[in-house]
């Protein structure tokens, strides 16, 4: 589901503008990076993983060119 909803995300972006995703899924990972490096006119510029609550977290900072 990121996916879905960060394709609706970027769309509304201006060119330049950067999308920070939060998602509780591990494979979000994975699922976005691969979405990212096959879209035309997105950068994924970093990837973090955290903790929030004992839970984990992910950050995605997307870019739209």
């Amino acid at each position: 589901m990121p996916v879905v909803k960060t394709r609706g995300a970027v769309d509304d972006l201006s060119s330049g503008e950067i999308l920070q995703v939060v998602a509780t899924d591990s494979g979000s990972m994975s699922d976005l990076k691969g979405w990212a490096d096959s879209t035309e006119g997105v950068s994924m510029l970093e990837q973090e993983e955290s903790e929030a609550g004992g839970e984990p977290v992910f950050r995605h900072f997307i870019q739209k060119e």
